[in-house]
């Protein structure tokens, strides 16, 4: 698919998610901080992050639901443009932590413990599913996504008070975990609401506020309420009412001056490498941690550094015969 032909606002969303996932990995960036305007600030940015993950997952749902495909060219595709740049990406890794003599990290790193691998294996899991969800959608249609999205939303209603399971034989574990957010994903993006574009965008920046708020109070209270970090209530209002904006946005046609300059491409480029980014940055991450600054001042030009490094190598191998299906683009 090229530039022309893709929805500009899922593009947005991607590299949104993926700069939002830096964002969160930014912890050891930060300078001392000495008052409690200081650490909520902290907190605030690191919990904008956090939107990341669910982002990713709404946007394939909204791309990948309600399609008609073979299920074994579906497959194919799916694995073949999430594996080979795992493979490419986490050996590396483990380069990198085999010559700085970090031997007990690599298998962690690699089966997704305690590492940013993790999203992976999830998406091994989800890609699995999505047939059968797919077939679930197309025969039931909006009534089919209200009933998945009903159940799954109780769940994590539970799951936000450590209270699932409720008691160990009432087993609601293909509807309790991330699989929910591409199902939200597909339904926001294909659900017609009745108002207009301008009160929706006012509606959703509000409902984001509160709930991001909300969330941010949580974590900085540490109320031990959202352990699960993505899979609880207050994450479920923050993902889909960014969701919603940014859709309101582009029905305004907001987007249409920046698609075609210099931002637009810069939002382009980094969308299509976000997948490689997300393994990249962990070794950038890893080589920027040695000129850390620790200074609060500094923090944002060693971000956008975190950016620029993490999107290069992916560029770069993605410019590169044979190796581009490993760059993740």
């Amino acid at each position: 698919m090229n530039k022309k032909e893709r929805i500009f606002y899922y593009d947005f969303l991607r590299a949104f998610a993926i700069i939002a996932v830096l964002l969160c990995h930014m912890d050891i960036f930060y300078g001392p901080l000495n008052t409690p305007l200081q650490v909520i600030a902290k907190y605030v940015l690191h919990d904008i992050g956090r939107m990341g993950v669910p982002i990713f997952l709404m946007i394939s749902g909204a791309l990948l639901l309600n399609k008609d495909y073979d299920l074994s060219v579906f497959l194919k595709k799916r694995f073949t443009r999430i594996i080979y740049p795992f493979i490419f990406w986490v050996s590396l890794l483990v380069i990198g932590l085999y010559v700085f003599h970090e031997h007990s990290m690599i298998i962690p790193v690699i089966i997704g413990d305690f590492s940013v691998t993790w999203y992976f294996w999830t998406l091994i899991g989800i890609y699995l599913a999505i047939p059968i969800l797919n077939t679930f959608l197309k025969e039931y249609g909006e009534t089919g996504m209200k009933y998945f999205l009903i159940i799954w939303f109780v769940t994590m209603i539970f799951k936000t008070f450590n209270s699932y399971p409720l008691f160990t034989n009432f087993n609601l574990d293909f509807f309790a975990g991330y699989i929910g957010y591409p199902v939200l994903g597909y339904y926001l993006n294909n659900k017609k609401f009745n108002i207009s574009d301008k009160k929706l965008y006012i509606i959703s920046i509000a409902a984001l506020l509160i709930s991001l708020g909300v969330y941010v109070y949580i974590d900085y209270a540490k109320l031990g309420l959202i352990e699960l970090i993505y899979q609880n209530v207050p994450m479920i209002f923050i993902a889909s009412s960014f969701f919603i904006l940014i859709k309101s946005i582009d029905n305004m046609t907001s987007f249409e001056h920046i698609k075609n300059n210099a931002m637009g491409r810069i939002i382009f480029s980094i969308s299509i490498c976000s997948y490689g980014m997300y393994f990249s940055h962990v070794m950038v991450l890893k080589a920027l941690s040695i000129v850390n600054p620790h200074s609060n001042l500094l923090f944002l030009p060693m971000f956008i550094a975190l950016i620029f490094l993490s999107w290069l190598p992916v560029y770069i191998v993605s410019k590169i015969p044979y190796l581009k299906m490993f760059s993740g683009v």
